[in-house]
């Protein structure tokens, strides 16, 4: 997530660029699809006291510039980010509605889920009970069934008059006959065993009784302290986004003490449909206290406006430029340096893209004074023969025609004509979007000792896949 080069200007020069910046083209009736915002970037110790910006973040992963290359740092060996404000400038920002933030539990720090497992362990003890129970009864009636069959066959037999009857000694002499049998031998068990069933039942009633749960808690929290944050918001975005993530950041408040909390969370595709998105997160300590939680988003390391960022200003594509060009200058007043792309205002048709190989076609750019394109070789030295030609004419154009009056920066540094009969691409082997998406850059211009000069660079647009 690399600044730009406004990171260090101080406050009244920024905002002496900004008036002037917003001064250009204002009377213009232009569309404003850029935005001046401040943004935040993760950065990570490095050696001593350095800190690395974060390029990019993956579900399991940091990718941090090395020089030339990138290093990837598993996201289990990072104890924490830490992070810096700075001015930066997007294309049509993400639109964020109906953000939520709302404090929860996990299962050992939730009073009421304690008093639910304690009703569940209740209810599933009865259960066993019962079932216990029904079983002893079924096998009551059994037994109690051929006592009573028994008793049948003796007392219809009377050569068996002495023997005693099973079941009540008293029978054979009370002439009862077959029903008072059956009821004497049967009564006394199947009255114990229906009883124990009938206990069992309402054991279980009382178990499963919904004020048991609703008396021991109120509005569902009893005791408990909250160690979850959970958010919830809809996301979309006018121009397609093919894998975002978001950065959240908060103020916490813990027994441990005060400080400030990033995370982030892969939210995937972004597109002009709203899709709601939550966010659980855990390892808060029990009765944190949150505030002043804000969401950003990324793709590919590089943060894209949103509604709710912080002093959010639109701009036209002229504006969005000069205000590029004006701090790059300021930030390097007395530097020489090459131009470099704008990866933050990345085209649309890269935002929109998951294939790097769909993009690589490394080449060579002429970039004006301005930062706009001016032509795309196959090496420096074909690049180079171009640029001289551009400033010859230009000389000649300037000696003969001066500046009007009133131009903005831009326009007055500006050493290329456009001319249609002069292709932009003079490698003749590009594909079509692949020059249409070059030519929609932005680009900071080559300086010399503070002043804007035209340069040449190379590019890749698929380096802008980390």
């Amino acid at each position: 997530m690399r600044s730009l080069p406004a990171l260090r200007c101080p406050p009244f020069r920024l905002a002496g660029v900004l008036l002037a910046t917003l001064a250009t083209g204002w009377a213009q009736d232009a569309t404003k699809n850029y935005h001046l915002f401040v943004g935040l970037d993760l950065l990570l110790p490095r050696e001593g006291d350095q800190r690395a910006p974060v390029e990019n973040l993956t579900r399991t992963e940091a990718v941090v510039a090395n020089g030339t290359t990138f290093d990837r740092i598993n996201m289990r060996n990072i104890p924490a980010f830490s992070w810096a404000r700075s001015p930066k400038v997007s294309r049509s920002p993400i639109t964020i509605e109906g953000l939520q933030t709302e404090k929860a539990y996990t299962l050992g720090s939730d009073a009421a889920m304690g008093w639910m497992e304690t009703q569940n362990t209740m209810a599933i003890y009865q259960q066993e009970k019962a079932a216990a129970a029904q079983m002893e009864a079924g096998e009551a009636f059994r037994v109690s069934g051929a006592v009573a069959r028994t008793n049948q066959i003796y007392a219809a037999n009377e050569r068996f008059n002495g023997r005693q009857l099973v079941g009540n000694p008293e029978t054979a002499d009370r002439g009862l006959g077959q029903a008072g049998i059956t009821e004497l031998a049967t009564t006394p068990l199947e009255q114990a065993t229906q009883q124990a069933f009938m206990d069992s039942i309402d054991g279980l009633e009382a178990a499963t009784d919904s004020t048991f749960f609703a008396d021991r808690t109120q509005d569902g929290i009893v005791g408990g302290k909250a160690d979850v944050l959970e958010l919830e918001f809809e996301i979309a975005s006018r121009e397609p986004v093919a894998d975002a993530y978001v950065v959240i950041m908060g103020k916490v408040t813990q027994e441990s003490g005060e400080g400030v909390v990033t995370f982030h969370e892969n939210v995937g595709a972004v597109g002009p449909e709203p899709r709601r998105i939550k966010i659980r997160k855990l390892g808060f300590e029990p009765g944190f206290d949150i505030k002043d939680v804000s969401v950003h988003v990324y793709s590919n390391g590089k943060e894209l406006g949103t509604n709710l960022s912080e002093k959010n200003f639109a701009l036209t594509r002229d504006q969005a430029r000069e205000y590029l060009l004006l701090t790059h200058i300021a930030e390097h007043q007395f530097d020489t340096v090459a131009p470099t792309p704008v990866w933050e205002l990345m085209p649309p048709v890269l935002l929109s893209a998951t294939d790097r190989k769909a993009f690589n076609y490394p080449v060579v750019v002429n970039i004006d004074a301005d930062g706009s394109v001016i032509s795309i070789h196959d090496d420096e030295a074909s690049a180079r023969e171009f640029l001289n030609e551009i400033h010859e004419a230009a000389a000649l154009r300037n000696r003969s025609t001066p500046r009007k009056a009133g131009a903005s920066l831009g326009e007055s540094v500006r050493v290329a004509e456009t001319d249609p009969a002069v292709s932009i691409d003079q490698t003749g082997r590009l594909p079509p979007r692949i020059v249409t998406a070059i030519q929609d850059m932005i680009f900071l211009p080559a300086i010399d000792l503070g002043a804007p000069q035209a340069g040449t660079t190379r590019i890749n647009l698929a380096d802008f896949f980390r």
